[in-house]
């Protein structure tokens, strides 16, 4: 980098950020880049196409987050998405995160840590709160998930004009990106229906 030596470890988390976005791109057609998302959005983007839904480690996801100049931060339930960070919530027993006195199901984070590991949230272990106001493109995503599965397409239609203004198409490719890059075959299916029905 530079006059700089780059280790190996580093050199190797580059190239994952680069073929994470390069994916994003080609499943979008060019439509989607990282770098026009929430920081939040696109760190939770650029983890889901490297590592999937499956766990990682905390130290795997430092790097990447520096290598994108965003910040991993633990926060508790109900945080603002300010800054260029990516809000980590502890993984706790059934899912339930204390806010002062009172108990809240659900994460307001996008990732959740379990000792050394770290992975994303599914959606229906998301904050309802949160997804009911998103402060994300990965907010609206989840939101977009949990609307169809309560309601089919015509919730799911209602909440994406709600929460989705200005950004259908962005939200749209990320539903594809979802579909496409996930290993769960029941996620896919669920949401390639879920695409077929907002055409």
């Amino acid at each position: 980098d530079g006059d700089e030596q780059v280790s190996p470890l580093r050199a190797m988390t580059e190239a994952s950020v680069v073929v994470a976005q390069f994916k994003v791109a080609r499943f979008t057609q060019g439509r989607l880049r990282v770098e026009d998302l929430h920081p939040e959005a696109a760190m939770a983007l650029t983890l889901y196409g490297i590592f999937g839904l499956g766990e990682f480690p905390y130290d795997e996801a430092l790097n990447l987050s520096r290598s994108l100049n965003i910040s991993l931060e633990t926060k508790v339930a109900g945080y603002n998405a300010v800054g260029r960070m990516i809000g980590i919530n502890n993984e706790t027993q059934g899912r339930r995160v204390r806010h002062t006195d009172a108990e809240e199901v659900g994460y307001h984070a996008p990732l959740l840590r379990r000792g050394s590991k770290l992975r994303l949230a599914l959606p229906e272990e998301r904050n309802k709160k949160r997804l009911e106001h998103p402060q994300t493109e990965w907010d609206v995503l989840h939101g977009l998930i949990m609307a169809y599965r309560e309601g089919d397409v015509p919730l799911a239609r209602a909440y994406l004009l709600q929460h989705g203004e200005g950004k259908r198409q962005v939200i749209l490719d990320l539903l594809f990106v979802w579909a496409t890059a996930t290993a769960d075959q029941g996620l896919r299916k669920e949401a390639e229906a879920l695409l077929f029905g907002l055409k």
